[in-house]
């Protein structure tokens, strides 16, 4: 057998070094010796980011989350024996999740994502890995509630349609649509118990492989071998069924037993809300009883920002009217009031406050003067009277500014809407013009269509949702807004990323400044950017057309009335 080399073995001792250089005093570590081993020869072999560690409570296993960079690999470390056998062995479930999974489940709101990768459960972390903030209660909730209540929601759907078909008496498709509830629960409870979903291998093994995480699950369905549960079995033949219209093999006597086991199934997934949302809250508590000085952050945080603004340019007042949290960044989103806040002061501060945070901090700036608030009320009332309100306040130059004088009564009427809205529309029709006329291999001027297609519709959109148009802001700025406006648009964000990884906003920016070169873009490069406008489309035609259709609904009735 071939002797390590000296090279490899001061790998190793690296390996362990950076290990131990980014497991910080105070952090639970892992007692088990053997396991640390594992863990540490794991580092060596895949591109681990994180490795996060939580010990287990009186009879409770502990919890280790591996963070890998490289989706493809995520199988090939679950599959190791001591990971698979975890829990008999060392008393230890484990998590192995995609870096960019963690991050996109963070986002929509996953609580078990905000629970197991927080910076104080880390005990490793690749130096090239950007540093993971704890997470805020305060600041995550609200992502939390429209993901519960996302849950919530789509399981009513679903149960509507069983019991409409219940009352048809069509039992083929109720029990389908129970398959289909099933298959919805078991994937939330896979992603709030083990981290991600299991959609590639079949229900039964599902469901075997949560008992591990979730051993209630063992209470709700009877084995019906050692790889198949009969109430799941019962259900699958439905599918048969459907294709050979013989319903004499469904069991109809078991509807009862099939909606029971729904009803305990949904019992632990809301059980396992509500575990996360203690767990997340009580660890917040425990920062700020120790006297953590993270626990202020956020205040330490806007200071600093603030402090910025000042130093590049005079302003009255500063309201704070959304943030935002990822695994990297904080957003904060600001209206600044005040004079000479123009395109070129507002990306001065931004970049500003980027540089220093070294990223870790972003704005969303909206810069006007009070005096142009109050005459453009017609425009944007909306917008600005649910903004500037004194809870919304954190900077004053002095008392003694005066308020806005609202209008009242005040009915958004979004003037010229129907302008920029046709504006979009066209543009983007260009746009598609050009990729099916377009010689072979030949894409000049498309890049170009595509950004200022995708800029028009973001305030466009922007405009039909908050009843403000925005200046000329950059791209991240813009597609904050529609974010903030609908967060339901931040699942578009991977497609972003599919396009051109991190840096789409401002590929968005170089596109819009003159170039002279030859275009780099490629087939599949354009499928995404076509799907992007498509979606964005769909979107804008949606607020929009409800506006314009009343507003037109409106004059007609005017004119009518002259």
């Amino acid at each position: 057998m071939e002797k390590e080399s000296p090279d490899k073995n001061l790998l190793f001792a690296k390996c362990l070094s950076d290990m131990k250089t980014n497991t910080e005093s105070g952090f639970s570590k892992v007692e088990n010796e053997a396991l640390s081993e594992k863990l540490y020869q794991l580092i060596r072999e895949f591109p681990i980011a994180y490795i996060f560690y939580y010990p287990g409570k009186v009879s409770e296993p502990s919890q280790i989350t591996i963070i890998n960079s490289e989706p493809g690999q995520v199988e090939r470390i679950e599959s190791r024996k001591w990971i698979r056998n975890g829990r008999n062995e060392s008393n230890t479930l484990f998590h192995v999740i995609f870096h960019g999974k963690m991050n996109f489940e963070y986002r929509t709101g996953n609580p078990f994502m905000a629970s197991y990768c927080r910076r104080s459960a880390i005990i490793y972390q690749n130096p090239k890995a950007n540093e993971c903030p704890e997470t805020d209660w305060a600041s995550f909730k609200k992502r939390f509630k429209r993901y519960k209540e996302s849950y919530y929601h789509d399981r009513d759907i679903l149960l509507s349609e069983a019991n409409r078909f219940q009352n048809r008496g069509s039992l083929t498709a109720m029990y389908l649509s129970y398959l289909n509830i099933y298959e919805y629960i078991i994937r939330f409870l896979e992603i709030l118990c083990i981290g991600h979903a299991f959609d590639s291998i079949d229900l039964h093994e599902r469901i075997k492989q949560l008992t591990r995480f979730v051993p209630r699950i063992d209470g709700v369905f009877i084995k019906k071998s050692g790889k198949e549960y009969y109430l799941v079995s019962e259900l699958e033949k439905a599918k048969e069924v459907a294709e050979n219209g013989d319903e004499v093999q469904l069991n109809e006597s078991l509807y009862e037993s099939i909606v029971l086991a729904e009803l305990q199934l949904h019992k632990i997934v809301s059980d396992r809300f509500l575990e996360l949302k203690k767990q997340l809250k009580s660890e917040v508590s425990a920062q700020k009883s120790t006297g953590d000085p993270d626990s202020s952050n956020e205040d330490k945080e806007l200071s600093s920002i603030i402090n910025k603004i000042i130093e590049v340019h005079e302003v009255e007042e500063i309201y704070l009217f959304h943030q935002s949290q990822n695994h990297y960044t904080t957003t904060y989103f600001l209206l600044l009031i005040g004079k000479g806040l123009g395109t070129e002061i507002l990306n001065q501060i931004r970049q500003s406050v980027k540089s220093k945070s070294e990223g870790k901090l972003e704005v969303v700036l909206i810069g006007h003067s009070r005096i142009w608030i109050q005459t453009n009320l017609f425009y944007h009332q909306a917008f600005f009277k649910k903004v500037m309100v004194p809870e919304n306040l954190r900077y004053q130059s002095n008392k003694n500014h005066p308020f806005i004088h609202w209008e009242n009564p005040y009915t958004p009427e979004y003037p010229d809407l129907d302008h920029y809205y046709i504006s979009s529309i066209r543009l983007a029709a260009q746009y598609f013009v050009l990729r099916d006329n377009a010689e072979s291999e030949n894409y000049e001027g498309l890049g170009e269509l595509f950004a200022r297609t995708v800029l028009r519709i973001l305030r466009t959109f922007i405009y039909s949702k908050l009843s403000y148009f925005p200046h000329y802001l950059p791209a991240f700025n813009l597609w904050s807004l529609c974010v903030y406006a609908e967060p339901k648009l931040e699942r578009m964000e991977f497609l972003f990323e599919k396009c051109s990884g991190e840096n789409f906003f401002a590929e968005l920016g170089n596109y819009n400044r003159f170039y002279h070169g030859i275009s780099r873009l490629t087939v599949d490069k354009l499928s995404v950017m076509d799907e992007i406008i498509q979606l964005l489309l769909q979107k804008l035609e949606l607020t929009c057309s409800c506006i314009i259709d009343k507003n037109k609904e409106k004059c007609y009735s005017l004119s009518n009335q002259g």
